[in-house]
């Protein structure tokens, strides 16, 4: 069917303007296919993260996934968690660090699902392997907490889908990223679906 376009221009503190293009379009089974194109300025040279983060309402607690698992892995550290169908839960995927950082995530994941344990829930399927994380904290909660004992759990869960996302290297202790696990400027596109667990997807 046809698609809604949403552009919006995403805006940096700095005051970077990141144009952002976004297309929906219904799936006649049930379900949303999301098209995402983003443009990263040459000005951010090296970025965290290039993707899209949502946030699902309280309850869906259950977790299963294919791709890099059980335990978190990220683009420059997977080496031990092999591609598989994996189960587990948002409060079991947190990792606790003395300083609260980024957590949790899951390396080349082809689709996530979440759901209640009864069958209410949705599944999230990527035209790619993603970097994938669904946490009960936000990116703004992680980054002002200084102590982990600090940190209060959200009922919801808010759930990561990296197209890139920057290595675990940050110089701060030990080595930097190495240059092919950075993430800089250029046109990023991707596809994503979103659809009720049990729904047979068509265009």
């Amino acid at each position: 069917g046809d698609a809604t376009v949403v552009q919006s221009d995403e805006r940096t503190a700095g005051g970077v303007v990141v144009p952002h293009e976004q297309r929906f379009r219904a799936m006649a089974g049930g379900g949303v296919l999301v098209e995402e194109t983003v443009t990263i300025p040459e000005q951010l040279a090296d970025l965290a993260r290039v993707g899209v983060v949502m946030e699902a309402v309280p309850g869906l607690e259950q977790t299963e996934w294919f791709g890099r698992g059980p335990v978190e892995s990220y683009p420059d550290r997977w080496h031990g968690s092999p591609v598989s169908r994996w189960r587990s839960t948002v409060a079991d995927d947190y990792v606790p660090y003395v300083r609260p950082q980024e957590n949790g995530g899951r390396n080349a994941v082809r689709w996530l699902e979440l759901s209640e344990g009864s069958g209410r829930g949705f599944r999230l399927a990527f035209d790619r392997p993603c970097q994938v994380s669904a946490t009960h904290y936000r990116a703004v909660d992680l980054a002002s907490a200084r102590h982990d004992v600090e940190l209060i759990s959200r009922p919801e869960t808010i759930i990561h889908m990296d197209i890139a996302h920057r290595g675990l290297g940050t110089a701060s202790c030990g080595p930097d990223t190495l240059p092919e696990y950075r993430v800089g400027p250029g046109t990023y596109t991707w596809s994503w679906l979103i659809a009720p667990l049990g729904a047979r997807q068509s265009p």
